[in-house]
């Protein structure tokens, strides 16, 4: 027997409490769904049967709703039929990071500057996820959080990827440097090319926001600074996640290479 929808419930468009947060497409809760972490999966007609079945092999609840709701949930975002209802999101200690990157070879974390789009904080996620970044480091205020919009533009990189938040980044660099790692940030004005820099050691990767850049009072903890070469006549810079992935995969160039 086929489960209708319930009716709309008169409270169904009242935000998630804060230490919920709502996550939708198909990729992203599926990365969910594995970890365990979905309090339950709401789901309309056009959702895969193959997830439905693997939540409720986990024992998430899975509840039914018109495509209407889950509209009016996502902001109209691309659901593609489910949206995951996940426990607010697990950062990691900042000094448990960097004693953890240390240990896995030439540790690299990407620091990020005043990056408040949180599709840029996704897509910088899922290249340092793909490109061997052991983590990311954010500050508290003047940066954009792992949200909705973040979890989906990672295609589930955020639900492996280590994130620290900190209260100071400028004391999070300081005790990146005292534990080894080369503060390299990337900006436009910088006089040293991207191709040679010596990215095979530990590296603290800073990447600031593609309108301001890194913040003066930041870029002076900077050991040395980066550009990436463009061609003449250009529109002026990268956006900050290409500029992310641009520099991460020249990293991992370096750290492959034979």
């Amino acid at each position: 027997m086929t489960t209708k929808p319930r009716p709309p419930h008169p409270m169904q468009n009242k935000p998630p409490a804060e230490d919920v947060h709502v996550v939708f497409g198909i990729h992203p809760v599926e990365e969910l769904v594995e970890t365990g972490r979905v309090q339950s999966l709401l789901v309309s007609s056009s959702a895969p049967p193959k997830l439905i079945g693997a939540a409720r092999a986990r024992g998430i609840r899975v509840e039914n709703v018109f495509a209407s709701e889950l509209d009016q949930m996502t902001g109209f975002g691309v659901h593609q039929g489910v949206v995951a209802l996940v426990e607010g999101f697990e950062y990691t200690d900042f000094d448990h990071l960097l004693t953890e990157a240390l240990t896995m070879g030439p540790a690299l974390l990407v620091f990020l500057d005043r990056i408040t789009d949180p599709h840029n904080l996704g897509a910088i996620a899922r290249s340092a996820y793909l490109l061997g970044a052991h983590g990311l480091v954010i500050p508290l205020r003047e940066s954009a959080h792992p949200t909705a919009g973040a979890m989906k533009a990672s295609a589930g990189a955020l639900v492996h990827l280590p994130v620290a938040r900190v209260h100071n980044l400028k004391l999070a660099l300081t005790a990146s440097q005292e534990a080894g790692l080369q503060v390299i940030g990337a900006a436009g004005e910088a006089e040293e090319d991207l191709p040679g820099c010596d990215l095979t050691g530990p590296v603290a990767l800073v990447i600031g926001s593609e309108h301001q850049g890194i913040r003066p009072s930041v870029a002076s903890y900077c050991d040395r600074t980066i550009r990436i070469p463009m061609c003449t006549g250009g529109v002026g810079s990268y956006n900050a996640s290409v500029a992310a992935a641009i520099c991460l995969y020249e990293a991992f160039r370096q750290r492959t290479a034979d």
